[in-house]
């Protein structure tokens, strides 16, 4: 989850009104979206902490009729998660001491800003944890209990086996070894359901699946009923937990023909048909069993990530079908230095994983150099040049001290992109990852190559969601949704990235026109079906800045054959608040043009109002935190999103109110006039404008 782009709900106890604009301006100078409101008394504390969801709690110890213990047990006996922090005017140990001990999360400082800012972000990721496992245990309880209806419903014979002991079979387990109860079975050996001649073969197979090294996770061995007969079966292993114990999930199927040629087409499924090693899926697969099994059992794995260097030039110089000579003869290399129980894989065009049980860096280190040294003494002869190919490789430890299997791969791709750095990639070289390596720097280089990466293969997308008009509208509206391609075959939503204060200015511009440009190309594409059709198209606070793009806008415009009225240019509140100048000037020069403007998640500044005052806009879009917070007998967050409305109505502006998930969102927000509504329950984004408005 990104921090920088929730909206972070903060309450604000401070001497002045000038401190409480304070802190805002530097939470959004910090690239937090922030929606924060001040109270004065503990009344007003009360009724705040039911009013929204706040995400932490800045208060001034030296507040008159303000006690801080008594703030905290007002967020005690409301039974809320809620972090406090102290800023007193000046360290003080004592209050330190005294704080902690009776529940404040932390004490700074007022003028340490930067250890603020540090400490917030700390806190707020914290709650966030906190309400994930929460959600998550409530998610596996339902899990537990949909999977044991599953197990007992499956016609295949499934059991569960802890160190080598039945604990748990289904009816058809039961069935197949001619056994009437799981009581039968609890406490026998998994051996004795397998044949005597293959038993040191099963033995061998456990002994390798838990240090967790197996190429395979089914075993083809030979059964043995009660009656001594014997018949081919595929034992098909995976981890889980029984009565919240880690044991073995065994599933059994006879073995014929017809599943011997399924087994085949599977193994064909998981190979990269230019290298032969295994595919992405497949790696994934292993990689989240790697991770586990170093929680677990205390297994340790490394992962080596391989890029091919300078892969793009050698692909322009020598041609896609010579290029896959290359890739083939390097994944030639990495088979060779691989041991047996190694995991490769080819999961990019250049990329490259290697996967080795046991975590000892210098181990790892010494097989990565050797194969270096393979790949360096490549000379591939085609015939129009000879190609000495060079790799970077990343290299991470997984223990079970290592995050979720994509922040593994990420933490591998961090370290290939630090080897490549080092020598700009003019020879081989490794990089072992260390936590510094993750730093914001570092990830922001990381991110910036990967935009760069993306926009240079057109590999972005663009997702289109509709607004539905409440007061008759006939024109079709939609937003222009920016995604972007991940590592993990996720796509990431443009506020994870674009927005961030460390990406350069140069790259949110070329990625705004670039999201203009194939925006209004799709828009050309659709008017000439006969749509009277309206976008909104997003653009950062680089774009507000550049004052050479209304003029450009109005090219482009030209060039796809659409008028000026056609879009509409959003912009989100807290950029217009720090950039106000030029986000007065940029909507002058567009409304020159005949082209309105936008206000995105609007309502987060204490006074909001002002904004509208300094810049006109024609559209006013809230922020999302007030609509999740109407409805039911929450009359306090009905009234705070009324109140916004009505102001932002009488200011002349079209309000949209976006978030909207069900019915009763619908219901609720039809009582205060609102413009347009956007949302899951209207439509989720979509690739192309095919919502029928007609329906509405």
């Amino acid at each position: 989850m990104s921090l920088a782009r929730d909206t972070l709900q903060l309450l604000l106890l401070t001497q002045t009104q000038n401190d409480a604009e304070q802190l805002v301006s530097l939470m959004r100078n910090s690239g937090f979206s922030t929606r924060a409101r001040t109270v004065v008394s503990h009344a007003q504390f009360e009724e705040a902490l039911k009013t929204a969801q706040w995400d932490v709690v800045v208060a001034d110890p030296t507040l008159k009729d303000i006690d801080y213990a008594e703030l905290l047990g007002q967020i005690h006996r409301l039974n809320f998660d809620i972090p406090l922090i102290l800023i007193p005017a000046r360290s003080d140990n004592s209050l330190l001491e005294s704080a902690l001990l009776k529940g404040a999360s932390a004490v700074v400082p007022f003028d340490e800003s930067n250890i603020l800012i540090q400490t917030i972000r700390r806190e707020v990721e914290h709650l966030r944890a906190r309400q994930q496992v929460r959600l998550l245990k409530v998610k596996l309880r339902d899990a537990e209990k949909r999977s044991r209806s599953l197990l007992e419903s499956s016609r295949d014979p499934i059991a569960y086996i802890h160190d080598g002991m039945h604990v748990h079979a289904n009816s058809a387990y039961l069935e197949m070894f001619g056994h009437e109860s799981v009581d039968e079975l609890e406490g026998m050996p998994i051996m004795d359901m397998i044949a005597s001649d293959s038993q040191a073969a099963f033995k061998e197979f456990l002994k390798q699946y838990r240090t967790g090294i197996p190429d395979s996770f089914e075993l083809e061995t030979t059964g043995v009923l009660p009656d001594g007969e014997q018949f081919p079966m595929s034992i098909q292993f995976s981890d889980a937990t029984y009565s919240d114990e880690p044991c073995n999930q065994i599933q059994i199927s006879r073995r014929d023909q017809h599943t011997e040629l399924a087994a085949e087409l599977s193994e064909l499924r998981h190979r990269d048909p230019t290298t032969q090693l295994h595919n992405k899926d497949y790696f994934l697969e292993r990689l989240t069993r790697a991770t586990d099994q170093a929680v677990l059992e205390k297994q340790f794995s490394t992962l080596v990530y391989i890029a091919i260097n300078r892969f793009d030039q050698i692909k322009r110089e020598i041609g896609i079908e010579s290029t896959d000579t290359v890739v083939r003869e390097v994944g030639q290399c990495l088979s060779a230095n691989a041991h047996d129980y190694d995991v490769t894989a080819r999961i990019g065009d250049e990329v490259f994983i290697w996967m080795m049980p046991g975590g000892d860096p210098a181990k790892a280190r010494a097989q990565a150099q050797r194969f270096i040294k393979s790949v360096d003494a490549l000379m591939i002869d085609l015939q129009q040049r000879t190609v000495q190919p060079t790799v970077s490789l990343g290299i991470t430890l997984i223990t079970d001290a290592s995050p979720a299997p994509a922040e593994v791969l990420q933490q591998a791709d961090l370290a290939c992109d630090a080897a490549a750095d080092e020598n700009k990639q003019n020879t081989s070289s490794a990089h072992l990852f260390m936590p510094e390596d993750n730093s914001e720097a570092r990830q922001t280089r990381s991110i910036e190559k990967h935009i760069s990466s993306a926009l240079m293969r057109n590999q972005l997308r663009l997702l289109f969601q509709p607004l539905i008009s409440m007061r008759g509208d006939d024109t079709e509206h939609y937003e222009v949704l920016l995604r972007m391609p991940q590592d993990d075959s996720v796509e990431s939503q443009a506020g994870d990235f674009i927005n961030s204060a460390d990406l350069s200015d140069e790259l949110k511009r070329k990625l705004d026109r670039w999201v203009i440009l194939h925006a209004t190309k799709k828009l050309s594409e659709h008017q000439k079906a006969g749509k009277s059709t309206r976008l909104f198209i997003n653009i950062t606070s680089a774009s507000l800045r550049d004052d050479k793009l209304p003029g450009w806008v109005q090219v482009a415009l030209k060039a796809a054959g659409l008028k000026h009225s056609d879009v509409i240019f959003q912009f989100a509140e807290e950029d217009a608040v720090r950039h106000a100048a030029p986000a007065k000037r940029f909507c002058y020069l567009v409304r020159a043009l005949g082209i309105s403007t936008s206000v995105s998640r609007f309502g987060c500044e204490l006074d909001p109002m002002r904004l509208l005052q300094q810049v006109d806009v024609d559209y006013v879009k809230v922020d999302g935190s007030y609509v999740r917070e109407i409805g039911g007998d929450n009359a306090d967050g009905n009234k705070a999103l009324k109140e916004l409305l009505a102001k932002v109505h009488d200011a002349g502006k079209s309000s949209i109110a976006p978030h909207i998930e069900s019915s009763a969102t619908v219901a609720n927000i039809w009582h205060y006039s609102v413009h347009f509504i956007q949302g899951y329950y209207v439509q989720p984004p979509q690739a192309d404008m095919t919502y029928n408005f007609s329906e509405e």
